[in-house]
């Protein structure tokens, strides 16, 4: 990084489109901590099913796409095999269900059959809220 002159983030495309936003502004401060200036990052494109390809083939050097800190992630994540070495948490976030009253307990209550059997719970592929809703 410091021999390229510039560090290379992993952001979401439409960040890495607009130069805007939380994550860029970590890459700034990154960038201002190694070189001195803020501007001297290159925003890279990823998604949610190439980042971690992309960081372990170190196309990437840092990967700010607000991923949940696990520790399958620390030891062996599933895409690449690989473990990665998470920062101290910048972000905190959470999980919550919503929608007919009665489907919410049935959520909550990890109810599903009776009149629970009809209950559908939506979440990204490949997320981490996919995995616990699944458990």
């Amino acid at each position: 990084v410091q021999i390229r002159g510039h560090i290379r983030c992993g952001l979401p495309n439409a960040t890495v489109k607009s130069q805007e936003g939380f994550q860029v502004d970590l890459c700034r401060v990154v960038a201002s901590v190694l070189f001195g200036d803020p501007e001297r990052f290159v925003g890279v494109p990823v998604t949610s099913s190439t980042r971690f390809e992309q960081l372990n083939e170190r196309a990437i050097d840092l990967l700010l796409y607000g991923d949940t800190h696990t520790i399958e992630r620390e030891i062996k994540e599933r895409t690449t095999g690989a473990g990665f070495t998470f920062s101290s948490p910048y972000f905190y976030d959470g999980m919550a269900y919503f929608g007919v009253q009665s489907f919410v307990r049935c959520a909550e209550e990890n109810e599903r059959f009776g009149a629970c059997s009809d209950l559908l719970i939506c979440a990204t592929e490949g997320s981490t809220g996919l995995d616990f809703v699944q458990t």
